[in-house]
């Protein structure tokens, strides 16, 4: 309202004024032409006359002086003005550079405007932090080049996802030989042709050598008036898509196997005891110094042998039903260190123990015994001569861990994903079954089994529980 003020009386100092004088000046005039005419014809002007005319010249001095006092506050008013419009100016200029930035405040109609400038940067603040916390956060790789091919954004998931860093990306072309960004060729497609790739499965070659499966989909960026501005291209990983897939195959496998297991081991089983039963028979009938009673016995080992993987089928196949309690799973260690520690293993593994006080979780006793027996004893017997095994357990806020570790030969990378199939061994002696079953028991506790080995140094199985049976397994 000031400024309304103010701007009302410089136009009307400024306009009126000069109008004012104008008159003034024109009365002086005709004063003056009165006076010659009264000197030509002799009669003298009266007091009041002369009083008149002096009064007249001090309005006129007056009307000059406020005239330059207007025109000189018009001019500071004019100048203030512009200075403020000018720090207005800068404070956009400065804002487009740094969105933080809060414009002082100003007086009058300029506060005003200063006060938007500042909610509009705001509200522009709060909608960067949204988007960059988006970015950040997404676990898709996102990147956004111009028209030109110069990459504008580039998020933390596409620096992981390609290898690339987000200082190297920023700032260049993607068909930077140096930047070798894997997906740089539909990128280019999407630039000259308007066709969107959409979720096209791909094999990112990262510059550490590895690769990794990705789909990626891009799209043409327009603005306002339809011009490309750029391409937009989303890459997903596909690592736990193919995990799941490969899960469901191996549940899908598994279970046609044990059917097919359990019915094999019926039918083996009954003829097993039929030549157990008569080997037996042969060998009493024998006698004692009989070389044969030698080959009896062979078959009757052979025999229990054939037995003991046809029961490890059976319980690979149907395995019992799983009775839950909570248990002190260290004391559940201990029970099982003390079934598998013979004369022969103490001397050759020194077991090293790392307990969390109070371990609990809800597990079948006999069945996670089962699991840490297959374990313990896979680990005594990759170790050749002598070593250790450190068991470890820890307790989360909804799982626990058991972790056991032995220093022997180590496991194959090429291996590591066989492990737990039927029948795969590493051993000479070995059935292939120990591992698949408690692979499998620890999918009836709702848990996994993780696997970490380097060959010569050892291997580390890490068995991870719910606390509770029936919640959710924080991985």
């Amino acid at each position: 309202m000031k400024f309304r003020a103010y701007l009302i009386l410089s136009i009307f100092l400024l306009v009126v004024t000069p109008i004012v004088i104008t008159g003034f000046v024109t009365m002086e005039a005709a004063e003056k032409a009165l006076q010659s005419q009264a000197l030509q014809t002799g009669y003298a002007l009266s007091l009041e006359r002369t009083e008149i005319s002096h009064l007249r010249e001090n309005i006129i001095y007056i009307l000059i002086i406020g005239t330059v006092v207007s025109l000189s506050g018009a001019g500071i008013f004019t100048s203030e003005l512009s200075g403020s419009v000018n720090k207005i100016k800068q404070g956009l200029d400065a804002l487009s550079h740094d969105t933080n930035l809060i414009l002082l405040p100003q007086r009058g109609i300029l506060g005003e405007i200063v006060a938007s400038i500042n909610q509009l940067a705001e509200k522009l603040r709060e909608t960067r932090s949204h988007r960059d916390a988006l970015l950040k956060s997404s676990p898709n790789g996102i990147i956004t080049v111009d028209k030109n091919g110069k990459i504008i954004l580039f998020n933390p998931a596409a620096s992981i996802l390609t290898g690339i860093s987000q200082e190297k990306a920023l700032g260049k072309k993607y068909s930077d030989p140096e930047l070798t960004l894997p997906i740089g060729h539909l990128i280019a497609a999407t630039l000259a042709d308007c066709e969107p790739v959409l979720a096209k499965e791909e094999i990112l070659l990262r510059p550490d050598g590895n690769s990794l499966a990705v789909a990626v989909s891009t799209s043409r960026m327009h603005d306002f008036h339809e011009e490309l501005i750029g391409v937009l291209a989303i890459m997903i990983d596909l690592r736990e898509k193919r995990l799941l897939e490969a899960q469901v195959l191996r549940a899908n496998r598994l279970a046609g196997l044990g059917e097919l297991a359990a019915g094999i081991a019926h039918e083996i089983r009954n003829p097993l005891t039929a030549v157990k039963g008569y080997s037996q028979v042969l060998e009493d009938e024998l006698e004692p110094a009989d070389p044969k009673r030698e080959y009896t016995g062979v078959i009757v080992k052979e025999v229990n042998r054939l037995d003991k993987i046809v029961q490890g089928l059976l319980d690979f196949a149907r395995p019992s039903a799983s009775r839950f309690e909570a248990a002190n799973l260290n004391e559940v260690l201990e029970e099982t260190l003390a079934l598998v520690g013979t004369p022969s293993f103490k001397r050759r593994i020194l077991v090293q123990k790392d307990y969390a006080d109070n371990v609990q979780a809800e597990v079948d006793k006999e069945q996670f015994k089962q699991i840490l027996l297959n374990l313990l004893l896979n680990a005594s017997q990759a170790i050749p001569g002598q070593g250790t095994i450190k068991i470890t357990t820890q307790c989360a806020e909804s799982n626990v861990s058991v972790s056991i570790l032995d220093s022997g030969v180590g496991i194959a990378a090429g291996t590591l994903d066989k492990l737990f199939d039927p029948f795969f061994t590493t051993r000479e002696n070995g059935t292939g079954l120990g591992l698949a079953i408690a692979h499998q028991l620890m999918e009836l506790h709702g848990g996994r089994i993780e696997v970490r080995s380097e060959i010569n140094v050892g291997t580390e199985f890490k068995l991870i529980l719910p606390l509770k049976q029936g919640g959710i397994l924080d991985g």
